[in-house]
């Protein structure tokens, strides 16, 4: 499993009807993609829930490298980069990903805590802690779904969660879930990605 961001800063002043527009003419295009578990249609909007920001966020959790290099490479992408310039793309590969209560609902909330393993910490039993964390983090209320992926570049722990209705406020960035697509997340390895 490999998870992608990018995060397209966009105007405080800007018309968010925009990107729901967009997602709603274009989200159904990767409802299909060989590869896929989960792509996110996630938006923060200035002054709702707290955010400081607009920004369109979306996040995949790829199934396959090969899925990802086709849409980064052949496919999906390049609409982003005619859309908006060429944006960071974050990846993390995958450590965990659980089921919560609600996989069976829409999400309409996302949310995502990042935190830098410490250096004096041992990164083996660091990153089994936070899967063991993870496993219970799924089993709250209204969890949809849950991952753990990591960035050893620059041992960035990153965990993202889909929830039925709201984000609860104790993660460090909170998202609507304009739209999700999940051709492969029934064959999403769940538990521990080794």
């Amino acid at each position: 499993m490999h998870a992608m961001q990018y995060e397209i800063a966009l105007p405080a002043d800007y018309d968010m009807d925009i990107i729901r527009k967009r997602v709603e003419t274009r989200g159904h295009l990767l409802d299909q993609a060989d590869g896929l578990g989960v792509k996110v249609y996630a938006i923060r909007e200035r002054g709702v829930d707290g955010s400081p920001v607009n920004q369109y966020s979306p996040f995949y959790l790829w199934r396959e490298l090969a899925g990802m290099n086709t849409f980064l490479w052949e496919g999906g992408f390049s609409g982003i980069v005619e859309s908006f310039g060429r944006p960071v793309v974050q990846h993390w590969t995958g450590l965990a990903f659980e089921e919560g209560d609600a996989i069976g609902a829409d999400p309409q909330a996302a949310s995502k805590h990042v935190e830098v393993v410490p250096t004096e910490a041992s990164p083996a039993e660091y990153v089994t802690r936070a899967i063991e964390d993870l496993r219970e983090h799924a089993r709250r209320p209204d969890v949809h779904s849950a991952a753990l992926a990591i960035d050893a570049r620059g041992w960035q722990l990153m965990r993202y969660t889909l929830w039925r209705d709201t984000a609860p406020k104790d993660d460090d960035v909170r998202y609507q879930v304009l739209h999700t697509s999940t051709p492969q997340l029934p064959v999403l390895r769940r538990g521990r990605h080794w």
